[in-house]
């Protein structure tokens, strides 16, 4: 009997702590953490289709991941996208390129659309 009240017990407020996380805002006033993060409308099979494997990279036998970083806008738009941790050899441009590309589905919060800061990893495999 004590077992079971004190897994209810764990099980309680270990709910309520994961269900009270709340939204991080930043000094500029855009969610790091929000209820529903921004998503890619197709997910990575949208962002698969529009990479290109840049002809230096290929040449020179590049691979690695390209870090970047971007706000997305309550409409789901792609705003000042950065390059925080480069590859080289062509892969850092063409992936702002296949960024641009994308449509992002906006991050939410309390069920109202805001902007939230993202970072998407970008894989370069040959």
């Amino acid at each position: 009997m004590k077992i079971v009240k004190l897994l209810f017990i764990i099980l309680f407020y270990g709910a309520q702590i994961i269900l009270s996380q709340k939204a991080v805002i930043d000094q500029e006033g855009i969610y790091i953490v929000c209820e529903k993060m921004p998503e890619i409308k197709g997910g990575l099979k949208a962002l698969s289709k529009v990479l290109k494997y840049p002809k230096e990279a290929k040449k020179l036998g590049v691979q690695g991941v390209v870090y970047v970083q971007f706000i997305v806008d309550e409409k789901g738009k792609v705003k000042k996208p950065k390059i925080i941790k480069p590859l080289g050899a062509g892969c850092d441009e063409e992936a702002l390129r296949a960024l641009g590309k994308l449509e992002f589905n906006p991050g939410y919060v309390q069920g109202k659309t805001v902007k939230a800061r993202f970072t998407l990893p970008i894989k370069f495999i040959l």
